[in-house]
């Protein structure tokens, strides 16, 4: 193996796919922003996830170029580049010297010479002007925290029909466990509910649609997922007022009650109710969110079909796109069972009996993906609170 290069921090080599990367050495079990260069191993899975969504969005037309303005060591455009087998050319950029240094190095190591380009630059500097020397036909957006400052210019740097991934890390906003940072940076009204998770994928893609409409852009989810400590959208881009107007239609409220855990979609805000329909217990307002599809299903089952399934490297976020495939696309909520148990004041009954009684009685059900033990159905909270009593009984 080849010597590690003289730098004045520590590094270590790391094999990740088809990478071997030169990434900073931490004695910390998650990277921090102290990094020289930013590199996160539990990342891994989001990395692998734009891999397998890049390759089938484009599977059947090359992507041609793709960019990464927050590309820390590189580690996710140069395995888009070796892995994907869409992407012909990159360009990665990033504000710190050490980052670019780091991705040099990376490129000659990987044998990317001539086909990965990098500057020292300003995230939004350099989407700015890919927006007017040439868009990519895929753009990720990978920050520390919260993408929202960088999704306009995201969006100018994507071709027509191309591409855009972005992750968020700042889960206490998204989800709603911190209303204050959710209003003041996402513009949003969130209160904490027993399907966080679910609210701070569609909070994410409904602030990515609406700066897309913003642009007379239409974006469109085509695969999202939350996992551990960050949430991922990919969106794909494309142009004309009609396309904005049809998306941002998609983007609405949901009504919800803590008490009996009722949820409902409203147009706007002006349309909520005070009270449950239910139960008659106080409502609460959460949006604007994209309350669409979360997933293509035919790019799910592209992945599913592919090298990508059987490749254990990828086994980890083969898992994520397995349990997607199997949620209902439509209903943008979920129960944790635990809290329907706890409301029917009885103890929590094996998931899969409750989706069984559910399907027996019509109703799609399936765990969800960001947790197991949490059910996304199309029945009613009340239906779904009387079969855990009876559940419980038997």
């Amino acid at each position: 193996m080849e010597a590690l290069p003289r730098l004045p921090f520590a590094t270590r080599i790391v094999k990740e796919g088809l990478a071997e990367l030169v990434v900073p050495e931490t004695g910390e079990a998650q990277a921090t922003t102290r990094l020289p260069a930013f590199y996160n191993p539990l990342s891994k899975a989001s990395r692998d996830l734009a891999v397998m969504v890049t390759w089938a969005y484009f599977s059947e037309r090359n992507c041609g170029s793709a960019a990464e303005p927050l590309a820390g060591t590189g580690a996710r455009i140069i395995r888009l580049l070796l892995e994907s087998g869409v992407v012909s050319e990159g360009i990665a950029g990033d504000i710190s010297e050490w980052a670019v240094r780091l991705i040099e190095i990376n490129i000659e190591r990987n044998g990317l010479a001539g086909r990965l380009r990098v500057k020292r630059s300003d995230a939004n500097l350099l989407l700015s002007e890919l927006a007017v020397s040439g868009r990519a036909g895929y753009v990720d957006i990978d920050p520390f925290g919260s993408p929202v400052r960088f999704l306009e210019n995201g969006f100018r740097a994507t071709e027509r029909q191309g591409l855009l991934g972005s992750s968020a890390t700042d889960l206490a906003a998204l989800s709603g466990s911190s209303r204050r940072t959710a209003y003041w940076k996402y513009g949003l009204t969130l209160v904490r509910t027993n399907f966080y998770r679910e609210t701070a994928i569609r909070a994410l893609a409904g602030v990515a649609v609406m700066t897309a409409s913003r642009l007379s852009l239409g974006a469109e989810p085509v695969f999202s997922a939350a996992y551990r400590h960050f949430v991922r959208v990919f969106l794909k881009v494309d142009r004309g007022k009609s396309k904005a107007y049809q998306t941002r239609l998609q983007v609405r409220y949901l009504i919800h009650c803590k008490a009996c855990l009722n949820t409902s979609v409203i147009g706007e805000a002006q349309e909520w109710r005070e009270r449950c329909s239910v139960c008659g217990g106080p409502n609460t307002l959460l949006g604007p969110l994209w309350i669409g599809r979360l997933a293509d299903k035919n790019l799910v089952e592209k992945i599913l079909n592919s090298r990508f399934a059987s490749d254990p490297n990828y086994a980890e976020a083969v898992k994520i796109v397995r349990a997607v495939a199997e949620e209902p696309e439509d209903v943008p909520w979920s129960f944790q069972l635990a809290e329907v148990s706890r409301r029917a004041r009885t103890s929590p009954p094996k998931v899969m009996q409750v989706i069984d009684r559910l399907r027996e009685m019509g109703y799609r059900a399936a765990p969800t993906h960001y947790d197991r033990a949490a059910i996304k159905t199309d029945a009613p909270s009340d239906i779904l609170t009387k079969i855990v009593k009876e559940l419980a009984h038997n």
